[in-house]
């Protein structure tokens, strides 16, 4: 066990030290990786935030039911009796026309041209209107939810603007499908960069890996280093990574700080996702070792069959 950790230690200060000797080779394949995971890591987060901030804003979103004008008041009490029954329905209030009228001329105080409108009309044209919160979210829910109070009698118009949620949801599914392309088509060319850079690696080194197996060493042994320096390679472009997308979100978020005062929210981008974080960089470190491990393969497969055929 030792003799096997003290051959793994080797190996990476081994390629650590060759990363030094060619530091600024070194520090350009992990700008290329750090670059390649930050691009659909960013997407991801944006995309997620975004549904975060949708099912925020759905939330709040609510079903307006206007009644008829000459609703009486029997008529609001049977209303108001089928709303509590109804186990759609997670909350509801209702607004009368005379305090929907009152608050209508406190707002209109304000400013000179609405006031003389609403002093033109002489009387409240307003209706009752239940303001209803739905258990559900979902945009197919609300609109069912919707089509069935419509039908209440005394019920003039029920109200909820379903198409946006229903757009902002296709294009949130169709933007994590394209992250996950990006993603896939970036990963793809990690692996070529990373074995490529492994296999160049393995040329300058080509002597000596031929005395090594010459010498009886196994191929195991032989490939160890090149195996370390695509993970490392991924590690130090993951590093990057996290560091470009944190530096990112605080910038962006100085951005998104002063429209979330004008809408009143204190809506920001999380700096530390760590999840996310933790899967960049694991992420690049698979990658940088399966590139490396088919480049040494089938290096060392040629080596070893041009020493067979010697």
């Amino acid at each position: 066990m030792s003799n096997w950790l003290n051959h793994q230690l080797q190996a990476i200060k081994l390629v650590l030290s060759r990363m030094r000797d060619n530091l600024l080779s070194s520090f350009m394949i992990c700008l290329v990786v750090g670059v390649a995971m930050c691009l659909p890591s960013l997407f991801y987060l944006g995309i997620d935030n975004l549904s975060k901030l949708t099912d925020h804003m759905q939330t709040e979103t609510e079903i307006s039911l206007f009644l008829e004008l000459d609703a009486s008041s029997d008529t609001i009490s049977e209303i108001d009796a089928l709303l509590a029954k109804n186990s759609a329905i997670k909350q509801y209030h209702l607004i009368t026309k005379d305090a929907a009228w009152q608050q209508l001329q406190e707002k209109s105080k304000n400013n000179h041209d609405i006031s003389d409108a609403v002093n033109q009309l002489g009387k409240n044209p307003l209706p009752d209107a239940f303001f209803i919160q739905a258990e559900s979210t979902e945009p197919e829910a609300l609109e069912l939810l919707r089509n069935e109070l419509q039908t209440i009698p005394g019920v003039e118009q029920a109200l909820f603007n379903t198409e946006w949620a229903k757009r902002l949801a296709t294009l949130l599914s169709l933007s994590k499908k394209l992250i996950f392309f990006i993603a896939s088509l970036l990963a793809v060319v990690l692996l070529v960069i990373i074995g490529n850079t492994v296999r160049m690696q393995i040329l300058t080194q080509k002597d000596e890996i031929e005395v090594s197996y010459l010498i009886g060493a196994t191929s195991s042994f032989i490939r160890t280093p090149f195996l370390y320096a695509g993970m490392l390679y991924g590690l130090f472009g993951g590093l990057l990574a996290v560091l470009m997308m944190m530096w990112m979100i605080q910038t962006f978020n100085y951005s998104v700080s002063q429209i979330s005062y004008l809408y009143n929210s204190d809506f920001r981008l999380a700096l530390f996702n760590g999840v996310v974080y933790l899967t960049v960089i694991g992420s690049a470190m698979l990658i940088g070792w399966i590139g490396s491990y088919f480049a040494v393969t089938r290096a060392i497969a040629s080596i070893v069959h041009l020493q067979k055929s010697h």
